[in-house]
C-alpha cells in the first residue's frame, strides 16, 4: 500500500508528472498491442508479399522471353518471302544470280539486326542455291544436320543439343545448344518437301535472362518443352535433361500457377510457343526473408520506442516549463515596477510559431508593457510637458546667438560696412520668418537644408569667413518629411566646440541619401573632436534616450524626438576623434507628406 501511495503521489503532485505519465499511456502501451498484433499476421503477409514480388519479377521475365520468341516468329514469317521468290525465280542452275544476293543479304541483315544465331535454309538439289553451303543446303542435307524429322513433326520449335556451324562461320570448333522455329512448305500434290529452313536461337540467352532475373537471391528457374526436356536452366549442368515425370505431371496438371510442393513452391507459366517456363522458390527463402522483415519490423519498435519516450519528455517539460514561468511571472507582477520578461517568447523568432501558451504569454507581456508605458507616460508628462516645450523653444532661439549676430551687425554699420550688415540682417529675418512659418513638428527636408544654410552663412559672417560646408543630396530625397530642428543643434554644436588653437578653420559637410526604407544624414567636421570621457557620456544619452536638461540639451531632445513613431522611429549615431572631427549619423524611416 505504501508503494503505491508513493506512486500515486509522485504522478498527481505534478503538472508535469501527469502530463508524461498521460503521454506514457496514449503512446506506449497502443505500441506494444500493435507489436504483438502484426507480430501475429506480419508472417503471413511478408510470406504472401515476398511471394508476390517473385511472382511479379517472374511476369516480366515472361514478357521478355515471349517477346524474343515472337520476334522470332515474325523474323521466320519475313523470310517466307524471300523462299517464295528463291524457289520460283532460280529452278536451273544458270538462272538469276543476283535473286540469290539479294536473298543472303536479306537474311545476313535479319542475323545481325536481330542478333539470331544462325538461319539455316534447305532447298531442292536442282536449285542453284543449294550449294551455297553456309547459310543455304540441299534437302538432303538435312540428315547430316539431324533435322529429317522436323518435316514431318507438329511443333514449330525445336531444341538441338550440340549445334555446330560451317569452320568458314565459327573457326572455334565448338558446338552450342540451340533452340529454333522451323519453317517448311510441302507440295499438296507431290507431298514433297520444296524448302524448310530454321532461324537459330543459342540457349545461353535465354539462361541469361534468368540468371539475370535471379541475381543476387537464392532461386532458380528452367524453361522446359511439352515432353519435359529442360531447354534452358539457371544451373548450365542441366540444361539438356530431363524433368523428374512427377514434377512434369505437377507441373502440366492444371490451370494453376503456383503449386505447392513439400519444400518447395512452383511458379509456372506457358508460354507463347507451348513451352512451360518454371520456378523454383524454396520455402526457406521466404522464411528467411520474413523473419528478417520481423527483425527489422522489431528493431525498429525498440528504436522508436526509446525516441518516443525522449520527444515525450522533453515536450512536456517544455510546456510545463513555459506555464510554470508565465506563472511566476503573474505572481511577480506588481504596478509600477520593472517589466518582467519570458525568456522562452524572445527565443522564437516565428510568431507563426507561437503555440496558444506562446499567446497567453505574449499578451500578459503586452499587458504589463502598457501598463508601465501608460503610467510612466503620465509621470513624465505631468512633470516635464511645460519644461520641455520651454527648454525646446530655448535651443531653436539661443539668445547667444542672436546676441553676436547683432553685436556683429552693429560692428558692420559702425565701420561702413552696410553691405555686409544688410546681409546679415536679410539671413537673420529669413531664418526666423522661415522658422516660425513653419509651425509643424514636421518639415521637409529642403526646408530644413534651408534653415541649415541661412544659419551657417550667419555664422560664416560672424567668424570671418574661417567656417565652410557642402551640402551633398540625391535626387527627389528633399521631398521628403524630417523632424522640424533636426540639424541646427548638431551644427552649432560643431562650431561652437570644433574651434580651437589648432583648428581656425572649419569646414563641415552635410550628407543626405537613401537607405533601405529609410533617410540617412551624415554631418561631418574637421574640428577638434570630443573628449573620449564626453563622448562616452553622449553616446550613453542617446542611447537611453535621456534628456539632460543641463548637458547636450539640444542633440538629446532631437534624439528624444526622432526616436518617436511619429517621427520615423530613428537614432543619432556620434564618433569623434581627437584633433581630427566628429561625424554624426542620423537614421530615420522614409516619412512621405500629404499629396
Amino acid at each position: 500500500m505504501d508503494i503505491i501511495r508513493y506512486v500515486k503521489s509522485f504522478i498527481f503532485s505534478k503538472y508535469h508528472h501527469r502530463l508524461l505519465f498521460s503521454f506514457l499511456i496514449c503512446t506506449v502501451l497502443p505500441i506494444i498491442l500493435m507489436g504483438s498484433i502484426l507480430y501475429s499476421i506480419t508472417h503471413k503477409i511478408a510470406g504472401d508479399s515476398i511471394l508476390n514480388s517473385i511472382i511479379l519479377a517472374d511476369d516480366q521475365l515472361n514478357i521478355r522471353i515471349n517477346n524474343r520468341l515472337n520476334q522470332v516468329q515474325k523474323i521466320s514469317d519475313t523470310i517466307r518471302y524471300d523462299m517464295y521468290s528463291l524457289i520460283n525465280r532460280m529452278p536451273h542452275n544458270s538462272e538469276d544470280f543476283s535473286i540469290l544476293t539479294n536473298v543472303r543479304d536479306n537474311i545476313h541483315l535479319l542475323e545481325s539486326t536481330f542478333n539470331v544465331y544462325h538461319i539455316d535454309i534447305f532447298l531442292d538439289d536442282k536449285n542453284i542455291a543449294s550449294s551455297e553451303g553456309l547459310t543455304f543446303h540441299p534437302l538432303y542435307d538435312l540428315k547430316e544436320f539431324d533435322l529429317e524429322d522436323i518435316v514431318s513433326m507438329d511443333s514449330k520449335w525445336i531444341y538441338k543439343p550440340n549445334y555446330h556451324l560451317s569452320y568458314v562461320l565459327d573457326n572455334t570448333g565448338k558446338t552450342q545448344n540451340v533452340t529454333g522455329y522451323v519453317s517448311t512448305l510441302n507440295n499438296q500434290v507431290t507431298k514433297n518437301t520444296e524448302y524448310a529452313y530454321i532461324v537459330l536461337l543459342n540457349i545461353s540467352e535465354f539462361s541469361d535472362m534468368l540468371n539475370e532475373s535471379f541475381s543476387g537471391i537464392d532461386l532458380s528457374g528452367f524453361i522446359i518443352d511439352s515432353n519435359g526436356n529442360i531447354i534452358s536452366h539457371t544451373d548450365e549442368k542441366l540444361i539438356g535433361t530431363k524433368l523428374d515425370s512427377d514434377i512434369l505431371n505437377i507441373i502440366s496438371s492444371g490451370n494453376k500457377t503456383v503449386y505447392d510442393n513439400k519444400s518447395l513452391y512452383y511458379h509456372v507459366v506457358k508460354l507463347d510457343n507451348g513451352w512451360y517456363h518454371v520456378t523454383e522458390i524454396p520455402k526457406t527463402y521466404i522464411y528467411s526473408n520474413v523473419y528478417t522483415i520481423l527483425k527489422t519490423f522489431f528493431l525498429i519498435i525498440f528504436i522508436s520506442i526509446p525516441i518516443i519516450l525522449l520527444i515525450i519528455f522533453l515536450t512536456s517539460a517544455n510546456l510545463t516549463n513555459r506555464i510554470r514561468k508565465l506563472s511566476f511571472a503573474m505572481d511577480s507582477f506588481k504596478l509600477g515596477k520593472k517589466s518582467i520578461k519570458l525568456d522562452y517568447l524572445t527565443s522564437i523568432n516565428d510568431s507563426d510559431c507561437y503555440d496558444e501558451i506562446d499567446r497567453l504569454g505574449l499578451t500578459f507581456l503586452n499587458m504589463q508593457e502598457s501598463i508601465n508605458k501608460n503610467m510612466q507616460s503620465i509621470l513624465e508628462l505631468t512633470v516635464s510637458e511645460e519644461k520641455l516645450k520651454y527648454q525646446l523653444l530655448q535651443s531653436q532661439i539661443n539668445p547667444h546667438f542672436l546676441y553676436n549676430i547683432l553685436g556683429t551687425i552693429k560692428t558692420c554699420q559702425t565701420i561702413g560696412k552696410l553691405d555686409i550688415a544688410n546681409h546679415m540682417i536679410d539671413n537673420l529675418t529669413r531664418f526666423y520668418r522661415m522658422s516660425l512659418r513653419k509651425s509643424g513638428e514636421k518639415i521637409t527636408i529642403k526646408d530644413e537644408l534651408e534653415i541649415s544654410r541661412l544659419y551657417l552663412e550667419m555664422e560664416q559672417l560672424c567668424r570671418k569667413d574661417t567656417l565652410t560646408w557642402s551640402i551633398d543630396t540625391e535626387d527627389g530625397i528633399e521631398n521628403y518629411l524630417i523632424c522640424k530642428f533636426t540639424l541646427q543643434p548638431f551644427l552649432e554644436n560643431s562650431i561652437l566646440h570644433g574651434y580651437s588653437t589648432g583648428h581656425r578653420n572649419i569646414h563641415i559637410s552635410i550628407s543626405v541619401y537613401y537607405g533601405d526604407d529609410e533617410i540617412i544624414i551624415i554631418i561631418k567636421d574637421n574640428g577638434c573632436g570630443i573628449e573620449p570621457e564626453k563622448l562616452t557620456k553622449i553616446k550613453y544619452q542617446l542611447q537611453n534616450h535621456i534628456v539632460d536638461y543641463t548637458q547636450h540639451f539640444g542633440i538629446c531632445n532631437v534624439n528624444k524626438r526622432i526616436s518617436n513613431k511619429e517621427f520615423g522611429s530613428g537614432e543619432i549615431i556620434i564618433e569623434s576623434c581627437l584633433n581630427e572631427g566628429t561625424t554624426i549619423t542620423i537614421k530615420y524611416a522614409q516619412m512621405e507628406g500629404d499629396n
